[in-house]
């Protein structure tokens, strides 16, 4: 397929050559060039003709819409690390941060804190949305970003206690900072209902705060209430608000924990398609690992036998450390262990990595790093997920073809979300691009070296702008994307 180009009648300012282009459609690759002019696609087609102030050679390369990771936790990290190069290593361009109800904006009210927000990092949070979205803009982001509001955040900033059930004024009240969110550009709002205060949640509370959300044709995010041995419930309760209220939804980081669940997705995902069929608009996002990763909880101690420590205040020593060897080390129970490395983060292995890539196979699955980048080991998922997905679960394990793959990774998310001009090649739409070898790319973290960038990503392009093998820090052409 040939693509023939508009008339260009001034210089590109980047031609990209001889590489195969993935549209970001689904469809076949074809060989054509790429131009760029300013922070848009100029031209696809034959373009040896056309001048051009630099070119790049793709030759034996993809070059593809740049990735959007839609499941991340950097809301302060543009502010605190603004290099970010953990995205741009493995060719995210776009990430939508406030996942799982914890969000930059807005802040708690004295005296109310949760400990799921220490995931976030340490900078302050911000009393609002518009404040917040603003002060990323200030920061100049190295990549686009789209925010979430959390719900915990809405609990925690108008909740005299967050850990009760909202009184009618206390609802309202979360109503109307959404409702403010959403108008400042939030994409949506985020439930995570297996932490605090969001587990406190009713049914009634939910479907309030969804109600506002699909009014402004917005999404729902939720970090479901239990994803073990009440998945295929929870599952039920998130699909089931979105069918009382009309509002988009999407279950992040699906997942069925502990081996006596495995193989329950096949339920959960049947459910799921039964809701897109009556009419539901469903998605989900999975991350290509058998290990989980958020903060540490002692609960979970004595049910794991691997529960590895990513960070620690009181004990930093132990991070990178099995809790299994730090309780027989000071010789207590794990769980007791767990309680004197609080607070904590942790990675727990209670996966089947073989389900992640059945459930990455669904339609309707996107990519989610959900990496955690304060923690002084992270998970591997941080710097690799998605040169793990084209390296391990397409390349190298045949889940499905490249352009299936790289449609999962851009066109979906840009729909579910609303990032008009994202996601796709073609002329007019912003100049978001990633340029990878197919045979060679292929994540490097691992679990003892979990910030190893991967291999394979040749060049990232943020509105038209390198940034990645580029490591200036002035390049910092990220734009805050607000719905309208």
């Amino acid at each position: 397929m040939t693509v023939a180009p508009a008339p260009l009648s001034e210089p590109l300012d980047l031609k990209i050559v001889g590489g195969i282009l993935l549209d970001g459609s689904g469809a076949p690759g074809y060989r054509a060039d790429l131009g760029i002019r300013g922070d848009r696609i100029a031209a696809i087609g034959d373009l040896s003709q056309a001048s051009a102030h630099h070119a790049m050679d793709a030759m034996g390369r993809v070059v593809a819409p740049g990735f959007i990771d839609v499941h991340g936790h950097d809301d302060l990290m543009f502010i605190e690390k603004p290099d970010l190069s953990w995205k741009t290593t493995q060719g995210v361009t776009t990430v939508v941060v406030g996942n799982c109800g914890m969000s930059a904006a807005p802040a708690p009210r004295a005296g109310n804190q949760a400990a799921a927000l220490t995931l976030l990092g340490k900078a302050p949070l911000f009393p609002d949305m518009a404040t917040y979205l603003d002060a990323l803009e200030n920061a100049r982001p190295k990549i686009n970003v789209a925010a979430l509001v959390g719900h915990g955040n809405l609990r925690l900033a108008v909740m005299a206690d967050p850990s009760g059930t909202a009184s009618t004024g206390e609802q309202q009240a979360m109503q109307a900072m959404l409702e403010e969110a959403l108008r400042a550009g939030a994409v949506g709002f985020s439930t995570g209902l297996a932490y605090e205060p969001g587990s406190h949640a009713t049914l009634d509370e939910l479907e309030g705060l969804a109600r506002v959300a699909a009014r402004h044709g917005r999404v729902h995010t939720s970090h479901i209430r239990n994803e073990a041995d009440a998945v295929e419930a929870s599952v039920d309760e998130a699909l089931g608000v979105g069918r009382a209220t009309g509002c988009a939804t999407v279950l992040s980081h699906h997942k069925c924990m502990m081996p006596r669940n495995w193989g329950r997705s096949a339920a959960t995902l049947a459910n799921i398609d039964r809701a897109r069929d009556a009419g539901l608009d469903v998605a989900l996002d999975i991350y290509p690992y058998s290990g989980s990763s958020t903060i540490l909880i002692p609960e979970r101690a004595e049910s794991l036998d691997e529960i590895r420590i990513t960070w620690s205040i009181p004990h930093p020593e132990c991070s990178g450390r099995h809790l299994a060897d730090v309780a027989a080390q000071w010789q207590c129970t794990r769980a007791e262990a767990a309680h004197r490395l609080l607070p904590a983060g942790a990675i727990y292995f209670a996966m089947d990595e073989n389900e992640v890539k059945r459930i990455f196979q669904h339609p309707c699955c996107m990519v989610g790093s959900d990496g955690l980048p304060g923690d002084a080991r992270p998970h591997p998922r941080l710097w690799g997920s998605f040169t793990r997905v084209l390296g391990r679960y397409v390349r190298d394990s045949g889940l499905m073809s490249l352009e299936s793959a790289v449609a999962k990774m851009t066109s979906l998310p840009a729909k579910v979300f609303g990032l008009e001009g994202r996601g796709i090649l073609r002329p007019g739409a912003s100049a978001d691009v990633v340029v990878f070898d197919p045979d060679s790319i292929l994540d490097l973290a691992s679990w003892d070296e979990p910030s190893r960038p991967s291999q394979g990503i040749a060049a990232v392009l943020v509105n038209g702008v390198a940034v990645y093998p580029q490591t200036n820090d002035q390049a910092r052409p990220g734009k805050v994307l607000r719905a309208n």
